[in-house]
């Protein structure tokens, strides 16, 4: 068995073993849960919506996701509903301005033009059309992204009443704190033996287990009345199956359409290379050899969760945890897709962990993701694109917008490069051109 599994997933080629894969989709999970309590609070705001059932298939659909990536592009990046999508979706319905059917058939659409997309190769030619420096600092700008989640998420990143920069008299941000410190200690501690160096397997995860326990005497942890989901199976047949593709089509739609598509394009496109880029999966160009396995399991993963009253399904930032602990396979995947399988049994304990607990995990993602800076080149005109794509994720805390503008900084140098240096070779090919207009079209709608 052990056998199979190393050839199937080429563990032992990409120099990981399979009890690592197994703790890294742990890890994973323990930083993406919060996925679950998320999609509940967003889609809380239609009204009857029956938010077991929403938990349900978002634990659902994230679990198939994962075990599809796990087993047709064997990657260790994880999925899951993309945020803020599902606050859109969840304001849609309730101003009136779509009914449920209609919503979730926009989501459908976008799914189906993204799978054509995916079918026809266009992503894969996209995606090689980005220059190199961009396609490894994204890694860097990911890094940003992640440890501005974890720094809200734990809230060492609000201010306290009297303006410093951690408010001491929260129980949650000296949880987080704590958090902070367990994960640096752990993640970073080296041991010497015998002229032999030991780190510590799985340090993600146990500083997330270890931080929740804390939690519980401080108050933090709240313990819950059961652990096991009430209502559960009956739930699911009130939130899904009720799209409503053709109702959908309307022209006062498009706008939301393309931007479920291009905000889905570029984040699949981004966390993408970066958690390849971490784990040593980039060819000598930069390019990801997976990328298209990847880009059909994302857009069918939408297209699915459409079905289920679930928002667009993407590529997770989240899955860097992972990473960082280890993972360069798929079956990193199908460990993450057992413990969402079984949050459907016992969600309220899954449910349990703080954000002070994953959120100081997130920081310390984040830091190692700005680890694949070194490779980028840092000569004048070849920076600046990923400066500022590393600006405007810092200061907007978008890492989409951030890899549009620093993709727009690259065609506005290209061009002047190529009339000052009389040189036609520096301008762009034509997919770089199809991606400048849709970044154009990210900021419209």
């Amino acid at each position: 068995m052990k056998s199979k599994l190393d050839n199937y997933f080429k563990i032992s080629q990409r120099g990981s073993t399979i009890a690592t894969e197994l703790i890294g989709g742990a890890t994973t999970f323990a930083t993406m849960a919060y996925i679950l309590a998320y999609m509940t609070g967003a889609m809380s705001a239609v009204p009857g919506i029956d938010l077991t059932g929403v938990l349900l298939c978002t634990a659902l659909i994230t679990a198939a996701a994962c075990i599809a990536m796990g087993f047709f592009a064997n990657a260790p990046i994880a999925l899951a509903p993309v945020l803020v999508i599902p606050n859109l979706v969840a304001a849609m319905v309730a101003s009136g301005d779509a009914t449920y059917g209609q919503a979730f058939g926009m989501v459908a659409i976008s799914g189906i033009i993204f799978l054509l997309i995916s079918v026809f190769k266009l992503r894969e030619l996209f995606a090689k059309s980005l220059p190199k420096n961009i396609k490894i600092g994204i890694g860097g700008a990911v890094g940003l992204l992640i440890a501005s989640i974890g720094l809200n998420t734990s809230g060492l990143a609000a201010a306290g009443e009297d303006g410093s920069f951690i408010n001491f008299s929260d129980n949650s941000v000296v949880l987080g704190l704590i958090g902070l410190v367990i994960a640096l200690l752990l993640t970073y501690l080296k041991i010497n033996i015998n002229g032999r160096t030991y780190r510590v397997k799985g340090a993600l995860l146990i500083s997330i287990v270890v931080t929740t326990i804390i939690g519980i005497p401080m108050g933090v942890t709240v313990l819950p009345e059961s652990i096991f989901t009430s209502g559960a199976l009956a739930s699911i047949g009130n939130v899904a199956f009720q799209v409503d593709i053709f109702g959908a089509l309307k022209l006062s739609f498009m706008p939301f359409i393309i931007m479920l598509l291009i905000n889905d394009f570029f984040g699949t496109l981004g966390t993408g290379l970066a958690m390849a880029g971490k784990a040593g999966l980039l060819d000598e160009d930069g390019n990801f050899p997976a990328f298209g396995k990847v880009f059909l399991v994302d857009s069918a993963s939408t297209i699915v969760g459409s079905l289920f009253g679930i928002t667009t399904v993407s590529c997770f930032a989240e899955s860097a945890a992972g990473v960082e602990s280890g993972s360069r396979t798929g079956l990193s995947n199908l460990s993450t897709a057992f413990f969402f399988l079984l949050c459907m049994l016992f969600s309220p304990l899954f449910l349990m962990i703080p954000g002070a607990a994953t959120g100081s995990a997130l920081i310390v993602v984040g830091i190692s993701m700005l680890e694949t800076l070194r490779d980028v080149d840092f000569n004048g005109a070849e920076f600046l694109p990923v400066a500022v794509m590393l600006l405007v994720t810092a200061y907007k805390g978008d890492y989409v917008a951030g890899i549009a503008l620093g993709m727009f900084t690259y065609l506005v140098v290209s061009v002047i490069r190529a009339i000052l240096e009389k040189d036609a070779k520096r301008l762009p090919q034509w997919p770089a051109w199809v991606l400048g207009v849709l970044m154009v079209l990210y900021f419209v709608f």
